[in-house]
């Protein structure tokens, strides 16, 4: 009876052990197989030196956070037999990559280019971003527009994006900014990047207050793009978006010769008779309201002004020929005597 006893606890034994170590066995696998953090997308460098062994490269990539653990990298590599397949330089990866695909950039040695500083200032248009970036060498002028219309990204995890028209364009969420790419990045990294950029700027305060004002990311965007273009300085952003504010509060037309310019795209800071008389819904003489989406890349300080306009009474501005200077009236007749005394 003892012996049957002792049989059927090491039977017992042996199958629990079996169980816990063919359990083990798929659940490391399930790690390898996943990545670490599939929503941060967003690419990082990371460099193995020469000589850096298996294990303290394991340990670097759970340190910046690529793996869920060094051991799952260490066992993948030992197990297929890579170790001597890694290569040393600077790399980029990002946590949405599983521990098979990123030895396989380390075993195949993607390294990264060259790195290239390029400055996107703040008001660009993207046809202004696309020539920027052709002068660069990253891409031939005219993909980045083309890749604007045709993008294959998962917009769906960009929350800002969530109440933006549907098939309209991104203008106006590429944030301006210097930014560090790679000889060999792809113009999908050159746009995430600009992406994280605007999500981080666009702080959860900042877009709480949007929605308290019962308004949209989108129109605040919208509005900000026309500022950055209409003010010629910092300081005046405020007052500008006051006037504009103003107008929409009691349906006037915000009458912006920036919306006349992107239409016509001729330069002009002053629109002529027959600019005005252009029948487009960006044509903000013609038609109240804001206009369709925005015109410009705008920076944090044109959507700050947009959200916190300053309280006035003001419903007209004209920029000073000499210096730039913006000069704010309350009436039309105002108005006229500011256009009669500084640019004429």
């Amino acid at each position: 009876m003892k012996k049957k006893k002792l049989i059927l606890s090491f039977s017992v034994f042996i199958f629990s052990s079996v169980f816990i170590m063919v359990g083990s066995y798929i659940y490391i696998q399930d790690i390898i197989k996943k990545p670490y953090n599939i929503e941060d997308t967003l690419k990082r460098e990371f460099v193995i030196k020469e000589g850096e062994s298996v294990g303290q490269i394991a340990i670097n990539l759970e340190e910046k956070r690529f793996i869920a653990g060094k051991d799952f990298f260490k066992i993948y590599v030992w197990e297929e037999k890579l170790v001597s397949g890694l290569q040393a330089g600077s790399y980029e990866l990002s946590p949405s990559m599983t521990i098979m695909q990123i030895v396989d950039i380390f075993i195949n040695g993607r390294v990264r280019g060259d790195e290239i500083l390029i400055t996107i200032p703040e008001g660009f248009s993207n046809k202004e971003i696309d020539k920027r970036l052709a002068e660069k060498g990253f891409i031939n002028e005219g993909e980045f527009i083309n890749f604007d219309k045709i993008l294959d990204l998962d917009l769906s995890k960009y929350e800002f994006l969530s109440d933006r028209p549907l098939n309209s364009s991104l203008q106006g969420y590429y944030f301006p900014d210097t930014y560090k790419y790679y000889s060999n990045s792809s113009i999908e990294d050159v746009a995430k990047k600009m992406f994280a950029n605007f999500d981080a700027k666009l702080t959860s305060d900042l877009r709480k207050e949007i929605e308290k004002q019962n308004k949209t990311v989108f129109e605040i965007i919208t509005l900000a793009s026309i500022i950055e273009k209409e003010a010629g300085s910092t300081e005046d952003m405020k007052k500008v978006a006051s006037v504009f504010q103003n107008r929409l509060d009691i349906g006037k037309a915000l009458e912006s010769d920036a919306t006349i310019n992107y239409i016509t795209n001729s330069g002009r800071a002053q629109s002529t008779y027959e600019d005005l008389k252009i029948d487009s819904p960006y044509n903000t003489y013609k038609y109240t309201g804001l206009p369709p989406g925005p015109i410009s890349n705008p920076g944090i300080e044109a959507i700050k002004s947009a959200i916190y306009p300053e309280k006035t009474d003001y419903f007209y501005f004209l920029t000073k020929k000499e210096g730039g200077e913006a000069v704010f009236s309350k009436t039309y007749q105002e108005h006229l005597k500011n256009k009669y005394k500084y640019l004429k």
